[in-house]
């Protein structure tokens, strides 16, 4: 699959997940059972796969599967859910897959000594202009629980570019990853969800049970992460996360149709930050121009 692609499907599905997902959360759905949705049901579509690849992945592959799953996991999952019912979806657009090019190039050069692109410097700073102004309005205009599912949502987008920058370094290829991860994080959520559920999830209305196995064990739990680590082979672990412009936005605006949560003009504007900040960290490198008096100052004598 091709990198931009790749990175495309995943933008879409990560637009559409915070309001498949609120919707959950704020109806019938307790977070814990979507979160065991999503890795259960990610994990039985990629069983087949393990087992049949099961030696050809290699032990270190396994092995630096576990810190993975904490980063794009369960870890990260169980954030972005529970985040979910105390903020709205457009915040967790922006301050989930919209800050991941700011926390990417922080953790970079604080963990891995990556000196960032000027252009990376500025669309984090955007970024970063765009995050305070929104947790700005969720303490001053709405309530704590929004400044509280807004502070899952960063530690969330954290983890993700830890994520990503471990991914790229440690060579750990896409489908195996996203395979590993997904079946460790069942082993870790469904033995817990069976053991503390006081319902089972077989009470919902059969459609409702199918939308979120659809959006969550489906499109999150197994197609998104296969593309965003197809992403990170291609384009590197920079362009991977900086390709994300749209999905602040196009999340504000699926929210604004299908829940009826309207930007506040502050809202709007930090958003809008975050998605320029992006678009300028994904912005190609410009190319050299080579001049003819440069090639002949580099010709041979």
């Amino acid at each position: 699959m091709n990198g931009y692609l790749a990175a495309a499907i995943a933008v879409l599905i990560w637009a559409s997940y915070p309001v498949a997902t609120r919707a959950g959360v704020m109806g019938a759905f307790a977070p814990e059972e979507l979160v065991t949705l999503r890795f259960g049901v990610g994990a039985l579509l990629f069983l087949p796969y393990l087992l049949w690849h099961c030696r050809a992945i290699g032990r270190t592959a396994w092995l630096k599967g576990v810190p993975l799953t904490l980063f794009q996991g369960a870890g990260m999952g169980a954030l972005v859910i529970g985040g979910l019912q105390f903020a709205p979806a457009n915040h967790q657009a922006a301050l989930g897959p919209g800050i991941s090019p700011a926390w990417v190039a922080l953790l970079g050069f604080l963990i891995f000594a990556r000196r960032p692109s000027s252009r990376a410097v500025v669309g984090a700073t955007l970024c970063a202009i765009g995050v305070v102004g929104l947790a700005g309005w969720s303490a001053l205009r709405l309530t704590p629980a929004v400044l509280l599912g807004d502070a899952m949502f960063l530690c969330a987008s954290a983890l993700g570019a830890l994520y990503v920058l471990q991914l790229r370094s440690w060579g750990v290829r896409a489908i195996p990853a996203a395979a590993i991860v997904s079946l460790y994080s069942a082993l870790v959520v469904v033995p817990w969800h069976l053991f503390h559920a006081h319902e089972s999830l077989w009470r919902f209305a059969p459609l409702d049970l199918l939308w979120q196995t659809l959006w969550q064990g489906v499109l999150i739990g197994c197609i998104s992460l296969v593309a965003l680590n197809r992403a990170i082979e291609h384009l590197g672990a920079e362009r991977s996360s900086a390709l994300v412009a749209l999905v602040p936005a196009l999340s504000a605006l699926l929210a604004l149709f299908f829940l009826g949560e309207i930007p506040s003009v502050m809202e709007t504007a930090a958003i809008l930050a975050i998605s320029a900040g992006v678009t300028v960290a994904a912005a190609p490198a410009p190319r050299a121009r080579v001049t003819g008096a440069a090639l002949l100052r580099g010709a041979p004598r």
